[in-house]
């Protein structure tokens, strides 16, 4: 059972290092006002003050219609409040008006795919990739990768994770996910190769650990299914996947 369930977004969390130099009293222009309160929208965002973002994030499309930014945060704020239709109305305006932004076609990618429009979230997360400079590219086809999962596509989720692990090769999500997918290929020495690389970067959690018993299951390795068994009873012993576990010796 092929299970990863996460995505990688991409806010402009760079603004919180410091404080705004301008304060919104100071400036008539207005593009510099909605930039200002989209900030500030952004800042409480970040501290889970929903209510006062929404306060700022809306004000800043008021002094400016066409600020990315501000439709860009309103709608990952009202993602996280399960608005969905107001989230997609703000991210479709976002796309539209940076069609070039890497970071805004990732979150709509991410939104549109969590939404079960997988072909439009693939869309748009390929979009994200056409900035061959862009920084977030490893996690972008980390998106995909997740985001064929869920359509129920293993060969491309599978292209998808390579793809991924060919510009970091450290990505802990993408190596556990070619660890599944190649279990379920029955390629059982690529599927150890893939997971001993992913426990050097992360914790095993209940899932990994039931992979490593499967795997060395069927290649016939009894002291690394025992060690396996051992640390899924001790750290996880109301995990679902210990009960298949022992349903299963």
């Amino acid at each position: 059972m092929i299970r990863l369930r996460s995505f990688t977004v991409f806010l402009a969390l760079a603004l919180l290092g410091g404080c705004a130099s301008t304060s919104e009293r100071e400036t008539t222009d207005p593009k510099k006002a909605a930039e200002l309160n989209s900030e500030l929208g952004l800042r409480y965002m970040v501290q889970g003050k929903n209510e006062q973002a929404m306060e700022k994030l809306l004000k800043a499309v008021e002094y400016d219609s066409r600020s990315v930014n501000a439709h860009h945060y309103i709608a990952e704020l009202y993602r996280r409040l399960d608005r969905k239709d107001k989230a997609a109305e703000h991210f479709s305006r976002a796309a539209s008006l940076a069609p070039d932004d890497s970071a805004i076609q990732n979150n709509y990618g991410i939104f549109l795919c969590s939404e079960q429009r997988y072909d439009d979230g693939e869309e748009r997360l390929l979009q994200a990739l056409n900035n061959p400079v862009w920084p977030g590219r490893d996690q972008a086809y980390e998106n995909l990768g997740q985001c064929m999962l869920d359509k129920g596509d293993p060969v491309k989720a599978e292209r998808y994770f390579r793809e991924a692990l060919k510009v970091n090769g450290n990505l802990a999500k993408s190596l556990l996910a070619m660890a599944d997918i190649s279990l379920q290929q029955k390629n059982f020495i690529s599927a150890r190769a893939f997971l001993q690389r992913y426990s050097v970067l992360a914790p095993h959690t209940a899932h990994s650990l039931w992979l490593g018993i499967q795997i060395e299951r069927e290649l016939g390795d009894r002291n690394a299914l025992s060690s396996y068994g051992m640390s899924l009873r001790n750290n996880f012993p109301t995990a679902e996947e210990t009960q298949l576990y022992l349903k299963s010796k």
